[in-house]
């Protein structure tokens, strides 16, 4: 929306006039990136802009949100023509299943609804393998770690199963960490 202060009336016109097929507003200044809410008014003002200005740019909308169903909702609120999703995906590689077959005629082999901790946990585990397999060489294992906030929450003992998780020093001990919680926590050890 501008880089110190919001600028839209400034920049936005400048773009849409270029011709441009569409714009992704991410709710906040450069400056707040994301250490404040996401302002989606300022969305709301950039649908109004481009509106008046009489041109077909698509505006999609960006910050903040949780799910389809609040992405939907922002829609509405908003008369965007698209919300773009971040955070949302870590830890939930589910999030687009409630749109299954939807897109294209495409049949995903995706579980519908929430995943249990154990699919979680499993994601999480694959998740791991393929990262030290992939950037092992290039990054630091200290970088996958971030991850795990979103696979392991809303349960109980998630905080401390999460600062065990921290200790580990390779996707080999994260899949044995996991089996052992798995193993004495989980009802029926799944």
């Amino acid at each position: 929306m501008g880089y110190n202060k919001v600028e839209l009336d400034t920049w936005l016109p400048a773009i849409l006039n270029a011709g441009v097929s569409a714009v992704t507003i991410h709710a906040r200044t450069r400056k707040e990136m994301s250490d404040v809410p996401a302002r989606w008014e300022h969305v709301r003002e950039s649908v109004a802009i481009r509106d008046q200005m009489g041109v077909g740019t698509l505006i999609l909308g960006n910050g903040d949100v949780r799910d389809i169903d609040d992405a939907r909702q922002k829609v509405v609120e908003t008369g965007c023509d698209g919300v773009m999703l971040g955070r949302a995906i870590f830890g939930n590689p589910w999030l687009f299943a409630s749109l299954r077959g939807r897109a294209s005629g495409i049949e995903r082999d995706l579980p519908l609804g929430p995943a249990s901790l154990h699919e979680r946990f499993s994601v999480m585990v694959q998740h791991t393998k393929m990262f030290e397999e992939l950037f092992g060489d290039i990054k630091s294992f200290a970088v996958m770690k971030k991850h795990y906030k979103a696979y392991v929450n809303g349960f109980d003992g998630a905080k401390e199963f999460r600062a065990r998780l921290m200790e580990a020093e390779n996707a080999a001990e994260v899949e044995l960490m996991v089996a052992e919680w798995e193993r004495d926590l989980l009802p029926g050890g799944n």
